[in-house]
């Protein structure tokens, strides 16, 4: 504890302490008391709470600290909350008078500023010898300002009044360079509503949320616009309704147990949308949209989604509305419906699969919601961006000259839906963006290019989510999009004459998006500014991070092109027991080995398969096949986990690529087997959302595709196994003996050996003991 104290004691607000905990190994009455001590001997006016359920500890506790608190009483957490609040800053800044008699307070830094314009003496002298100003400045992560308000001292001043004023200015100059990178209180200001990112309500700003905090700040810290002076570098604008606003909805409307129970979407939907939003909220909501005109995104920012160690990727809702009715009155309506269709999205069925998954109380799941302004141009009756894409830092699956650290990206025309959702996108690694492994002939080409891409339908403000989330947007083909103007910017031909690929839309001939004006010509220098985003990302965040953004190209040079950053959130890399296998195996004792392995460790408890019957498969009745899955993934239940072996992508939205099933449908997986096979050997969907959630729930994935050559199967084996039970389209085995699973996370390689046989222990009679 000293040792950390000493490390982070600029950082740190104050702290909570047990009285009795181990010392130099050995478990110590007074340990709390020695440390408290210590600390202020540092720091004197650090605030400390010291808490025990033994009372004598308690009454010595007092003669160290004000702040003690018994373990065992019925109040312990709304004590330790008021302790929080009314000590370390997280509530208003209350200015007292000596004797501790309230005078005013503060409820962000704008009313601190004009407060300590005409406070009193006495109070400013109270406060800044407790360091009550830094506390609260650091609690709102101002901890530069915070460090120089602690390092103050009263005696470097003639006068109040010039240190009233030292630390008027020092706040301002601040906030000023701070500027666009700050997080604004939402005021029925237009000076309010000219911040890029607007905070609405109190409560957590949710994980999605704050990685666009982060991004609106990250801007402002990198050198980009300077080195890429032709190009505008911007995150949209943002205005985030709290999770307080999410508690007051479901309490008011007597949710809680309704949502907790409810097992139908749809159902659950409508009995949201009969809730009623606060009248603060919805009043809010009125002020912004009369300067808010260009088509929103509203998205769901729940607790967990995009945390560092268990980021939940697309379980909930995200919905666009055109925002261009006539009426305001409709535009109000439509937004506050999405805002309710989001909070549902919080109790659907997937997420809460997800959530018995990783151990967690559904019920301590809050949502934000995000209203964001949509990337793109208006192109006839449809509004899409020139292209989207996802970008990682860490690549799973590196092939050629590619290393790991060396990131991936994907792209797709048009909104990015088809990427998160498992569609084609083009792969390509932002060092090499000339290796494109999956172009390898004119049939390869032909097989992963992009067809369709998702549009806006603006449709004169058109509320579309009467359709429903999955039908919010539209799908246009490439026609379309050479219409518009804006296939030009990614798009080559196959030539009628001669079957040669030409970077021309000049041409005659079928038209496939390769991203060759941009890759190879660098009419944008997307794979250069990616490497560089990429680095940046990862060195402030301290881990493997993966980004996903939208590009705006424009026909006229008074126009910049835009590169708009869309979200920042960390990738779960590993996680599985680390130690050292993949030892040399016979051919006969190995079910399935691939070089495109995603995971790390040793897995021995899957005696369960659940394999498509290669037989029967039929491509246009994939959906089928993903009920049958879903029938017997809920026969299994929690003690039963399994293998899942089939072709084409897992978890796709396109049912022609593979079996698009989603969470609950296989929340007893354990590992998964993706197989490419003739007619169907799509690009493996890394940058999807299901890829996304397969990494951070540490499943395994063994990826069987034709850019795999090491890969191999038992389909033999398979098929002589005896069977559980089987279905029109699905074959379930249930071995004697376990799996034996191993993944080198450093290298790809991956292996599952068939179960073996035990082998009959003999008594080496040289260890013997003799008895």
């Amino acid at each position: 504890a000293e040792k950390y104290f000493k490390l982070y004691k600029n950082n740190i607000l104050g702290i909570i302490s047990d009285i009795r905990f181990s010392k130099d190994g050995k478990l110590h009455h007074n340990a709390g008391i020695l440390f408290a001590k210590y600390v202020q001997s540092i720091e004197k006016t650090m605030p400390i709470l010291l808490q025990s359920n033994e009372q004598d500890a308690l009454e010595l506790a007092k003669t160290i600290s004000p702040h003690v608190l018994n373990k065992k009483s019925s109040t312990l957490f709304s004590n330790l909350r008021n302790f929080i609040i009314n000590n370390l800053g997280f509530g208003d800044f209350v200015f007292k008078t000596e004797k501790g008699d309230e005078i005013n307070r503060a409820g962000n830094i704008e009313e601190l500023v004009e407060l300590l314009e005409t406070i009193p003496e006495e109070s400013l002298d109270y406060h800044g010898a407790r360091n009550h100003f830094s506390n609260w400045l650091a609690a709102r992560g101002e901890f530069d300002l915070a460090t120089q308000f602690r390092k103050i001292k009263s005696n470097e001043f003639n006068s109040h009044e010039e240190r009233r004023e030292n630390l008027m200015n020092m706040i301002k100059e601040s906030q000023k360079s701070r500027g666009a990178g700050s997080v604004a209180e939402f005021k029925y200001t237009k000076k309010s509503l000219r911040a890029n990112f607007l905070r609405i309500g109190s409560g957590s700003l949710g994980g999605k949320a704050r990685g666009l905090a982060f991004a609106n700040y990250f801007w402002k810290e990198t050198n980009l616009s300077e080195k890429y002076a032709d190009i505008t570098f911007r995150v949209p604008k943002v205005a985030v309704i709290g999770t307080d606003e999410f508690d007051q909805f479901m309490d008011v409307n007597n949710l809680w147990e309704t949502a907790l129970s409810i097992d139908d979407n749809r159902d659950l939907e409508e009995v949201f949308l009969k809730g009623r939003l606060s009248r603060k909220l919805v009043q809010t909501l009125k002020e912004l949209l009369k300067e808010v005109h260009y088509p929103l995104a509203i998205r769901s920012s729940s607790l967990l989604e995009d945390s560092q160690y268990q980021p939940l990727a697309g379980m909930y809702a995200t919905y666009m509305l055109p925002n261009c009715h006539e009426s305001d009155k409709e535009r109000l309506s439509q937004v506050c419906e999405a805002v309710k269709r989001v909070f549902a999205s919080t109790f659907f069925q997937e997420p809460k699969t997800l959530m018995e998954t990783i151990v967690h109380r559904h019920e301590e799941e809050k949502m934000a919601v995000i209203i964001m302004e949509m990337v793109g141009q208006k192109h006839g009756e449809y509004f899409y961006p020139t292209f989207s894409g996802v970008a990682q830092s860490y690549n799973y699956y590196p092939v050629s000259y590619m290393q790991r650290e060396e990131g991936i990206a994907f792209t797709a025309i048009g909104l990015g839906k088809t990427i998160v959702d498992g569609g084609q996108a083009l792969r390509f690694s932002p060092k090499y963006p000339n290796i494109l492994p999956q172009y390898f002939s004119i049939k390869s080409t032909i097989a992963n290019t992009q067809n369709t891409f998702y549009a806006l339908n603006l449709k004169n403000g058109k509320n579309p989510l009467r359709e429903g989330e999955k039908n919010n947007l539209e799908h246009l083909h490439l026609e379309d999009a050479e219409r518009h103007g804006t296939l030009k910017y990614t798009a080559s031909v196959i030539c009628d004459e001669d079957g040669i690929i030409r970077d021309s839309l000049k041409n005659k001939g079928r038209r496939v998006i390769t991203f060759s004006p941009i890759l190879k010509f660098q009419a944008f220098p997307l794979a250069e500014i990616l490497q560089d985003i990429l680095e940046l990302c990862q060195t402030a965040m301290g881990c493997p991070v993966e980004i996903e953004f939208a590009i705006n190209m424009y026909n006229t040079p008074d126009i910049q092109d835009e590169f708009c950053l869309l979200q920042i959130k960390p990738m779960v890399v590993g996680g599985l027991q680390k130690t050292d296998y993949l030892q040399l195996n016979e051919k006969k004792d190995v079910l399935c080995s691939s070089e495109m392995a995603l995971g790390d460790g040793i897995i021995d408890t899957v005696r369960n398969i659940i394999c498509v019957d290669f037989n029967t498969f039929d491509r246009s009745l994939t959906r089928n096949i993903a009920k049958e899955i879903d029938v017997i993934n809920r026969q299994m239940g929690n003690d039963n986990p399994y293998l899942l072996i089939g072709p084409g992508r897992w978890g796709t939205a396109d049912p022609w690529l593979g079996i698009p099933v989603n969470w609950k449908q296989i929340s007893h997986a354990k590992v998964i087997v993706e197989l490419g096979i003739e007619e169907l050997n799509p690009e493996p969907s890394f940058g999807s959302h299901f890829f996304q959630n397969v990494t951070s729930l540490r499943i395994g994935y063994f990826t069987l595709q034709h850019i795999d050559k090491g890969g191999d199967l038992d389909l033999d084996w398979l098929k002589s196994q005896p069977v559980k039970q089987a279905t029109k389209f699905i074959r379930w085995i249930q071995l004697e003996e376990p799996l034996h699973i191993r993944i080198d996370g450093s290298t790809g390689e991956g292996i599952i050996l068939k179960p073996q046989p035990k082998k009959e222990e003999i008594m080496n009679e040289e260890e013997s003991s003799g008895i």
